[in-house]
């Protein structure tokens, strides 16, 4: 568990700045034309000043009714003050919450819990309740915002759990922001969930505003009295983390998603940000699942040996360099520049390999092939663009080829197909020919044959 103090000094903000993490984290792509509501969760009075500002602003301008769900006075922020007690700060936090959201949403609904500061976890299922309330009888049409599970504050850590749970149960999209990692967190800390983040970009006047409204939070960013107890909870350096030209949120389960065209450079810049340091999409490469998933692959090959390859969508190369042991030359593609880079290293040296970096269907490479692998990419397709992957896989198959499929069975939230879909896609075209199937509850797999005779 995360531990830190406000008085800490931080990390600062220039570190976070000359990150090329944080520069080449994908833009957020939100459509707020598919939502008619913005629920935003504070743990705190300021929390979404801060964090979500410019979201708030754009969310307003969208035409989407903001309704903001408070879960704390923040009355516990200057425990050892001697001239204002509790109530009185949670009075004068509530004031500064209204001026600051009148200044970025003048037309928000905001519920104030009064739970005790420093225990949402007590009120947790009151404020579970309150955010299904404040969301739509349908599902989807809420876009549920709200402190990061992870962020290292007890009370931002429940106000998220509770926003998560609240987003399974009315089937809305959950997005995370984050605000004490800034302190906390360093570029190079495996806690920063890069492959998760997004960005909204914001413009100038939306700067400008966000910084007119952080200010209404004096009690938070100026010392209260000269006395001890007294002192700016919020410094200039952690104010200067929300002074950036754009706000980061974290999409966990990966429902925002773009549509058409932009579909495919936002999954570009996605897979590159999960395929950096060698990471895997879902899994590293020695993990269990992948090994066995990987072995099961090349034991349904039914061929002993094969001239020629093809792998779409060969991530980091580990099932390449494993495919090698059994082609004569093997071609591994992927969406992802730094999945290929990754798998150039990891199969340089192998006689017959080569990786290349490009998007199936727009992209196809040349050549015939006597196999053709289909791992974990069918689902990032929708329907038409699968048809037209087959066809362009069944034009580069040779007269008795193979075709491997192999896909996890589970939801992958806001992507077109499920793995079972895939398959059922496959199995349905009258020119594949079906070898063998094996299902179990994670991943299917599945294998054809293109007829000798071409019929």
């Amino acid at each position: 568990m995360v531990t830190f103090s406000h008085l800490d000094h931080g990390t600062d903000e220039q570190l976070w700045r000359d990150s090329t993490r944080l520069a080449d984290t994908p833009e957020l792509n939100l459509r707020f034309g598919s939502y008619t509501r913005l629920v935003l969760v504070a743990a705190h009075p300021d929390d979404e000043t801060l964090a979500a500002a410019g979201l708030l602003q754009q969310a307003t301008r969208h035409g989407l009714e903001v309704r903001l769900v408070v879960a704390t006075d923040g009355e516990a922020s200057h425990p050892g003050s001697s001239t204002h007690t509790p109530e009185q700060l949670a009075v004068i936090r509530r004031q500064e919450l209204v001026h600051a959201v009148g200044t970025v949403a003048p037309a928000a609904l905001i519920t104030h819990l009064g739970i005790p500061d420093g225990r949402v976890a007590v009120g947790r299922d009151q404020l579970r309740r309150t955010i299904l309330a404040e969301c739509g009888p349908e599902p989807g049409e809420s876009l549920i915002v709200a402190p990061w599970r992870s962020d290292g504050h007890a009370d931002h850590d429940a106000a998220g759990e509770a926003a998560a749970a609240a987003a399974l149960e009315s089937g809305n999209p959950l997005l995370e922001y984050p605000v004490w990692l800034w302190h906390w967190g360093t570029p190079d800390d495996p806690s920063v969930p890069w492959a998760s983040m997004r960005r909204l970009t914001l413009d100038g006047p939306d700067m400008a505003r966000r910084e007119q409204a952080i200010n209404c939070h004096f009690s938070q960013n100026a010392p209260l009295s000269d006395l001890p107890g007294d002192e700016t909870l919020l410094s200039a350096a952690m104010i200067s983390h929300f002074s950036r030209p754009f706000e980061i949120f974290i999409d966990a389960a990966g429902s925002i998603v773009p549509d058409g065209d932009e579909r495919l450079s936002w999954a570009q810049a996605q897979f590159d940000a999960v395929h950096r340091n060698l990471a895997e999409p879902w899994s590293a490469p020695e993990a269990w699942y992948e090994e066995r998933k990987r072995l099961l692959t090349l034991a349904a090959l039914p061929a002993r040996h094969y001239v020629s390859a093809l792998e779409i969508g060969c991530s980091t190369g580990v099932l390449t360099r494993d495919l090698a042991r059994r082609c004569d030359r093997v071609l591994g593609v992927d969406l992802s520049a730094e999945a290929v880079k990754t798998a150039a290293r990891r199969t340089a040296g192998i006689p017959g390999v080569r990786t290349l970096q490009l998007a199936v269907p727009g992209h196809w490479p040349e050549g015939s092939f006597d196999v053709i692998v289909l791992s974990e990419v069918g689902y990032y397709l929708d329907h038409e663009s699968l048809q037209q992957t087959l066809e362009l896989m069944l034009g580069s198959l040779l007269p008795g080829g193979t075709l491997l499929a192999c896909h996890w069975r589970h939801q992958i939230s806001g992507w077109p197909l499920r793995g079972d879909e895939v398959h059922e896609f496959l199995r349905g075209d009258g020119r594949l020919r079906p070898r063998g199937r094996y299902t179990e509850e994670d991943f299917i797999l599945e294998v054809f044959t293109v007829p000798q005779d071409g019929s």
